[in-house]
């Protein structure tokens, strides 16, 4: 019987197949999928490049698991909240959880804003849900919901809003996923 084959080692080279890669337990999340989209280049649609994702054993950081790739963001799952702890009667996120993204956004230097989920409520359903968006100078960076978590992985090399300008890395600080996982710790109201 043939000794069992180890699986290849993340380390990524100019011109290495991603089809090879293979996650560490101490590979980053967001390194990882950025590495990746450079290595598959612009060829992928977002749903094709979301696809070989998902065929890859990408690692699970902070107990956030990849979900998606679409318009430059990474969309990740998130432990399962209760809702009425997220939300306050006129809809807006309960004032302990902001207070956690705005210690965030000072920490990364993005300011916070409080959004509402439709931007056309029904009219049944007056005080529509929030998220809240910590966001630089020129665009939305991380999208916090009680159901998911989206990270910009991208920015645009220019301030132009063409869509097909060309992008470059937006690289994070390691903590960043550990900071935000203090949002989905369950607590009461």
């Amino acid at each position: 019987m043939a000794p069992a084959s180890k699986p290849p080692v993340n380390n990524m080279n100019k011109g290495e197949s991603s089809s090879n890669f293979v996650s560490t337990a101490n590979s980053r999340l967001l390194d990882t999928i950025r590495a990746i989209r450079v290595s598959v280049g612009d060829e992928l649609s977002d749903d094709e490049f979301t696809r070989l994702l998902q065929q890859m054993e990408l690692p699970v950081e902070s107990g956030f698991v990849f979900l998606s790739y679409c318009d430059r963001f990474v969309m990740l799952s998130v432990p399962r909240q209760e809702l009425a702890n997220w939300y306050q009667e006129n809809g807006r996120i309960v004032p302990a959880r902001e207070q956690i993204v705005r210690r965030i956004g000072e920490k990364y230097g993005l300011s916070l804003c409080q959004p509402p989920d439709m931007l056309n409520p029904w009219p049944g359903f007056p005080n529509p849900h929030h998220h809240l968006q910590l966001s630089n100078q020129q665009e939305a960076i991380i999208i916090v919901h009680p159901q998911y978590v989206k990270i910009r992985a991208f920015v645009r090399a220019s301030p132009t809003h063409s869509a097909h300008v060309a992008q470059k890395p937006l690289h994070t600080d390691p903590d960043l996923l550990q900071d935000l996982s203090a949002l989905y710790q369950e607590r009461s109201a």
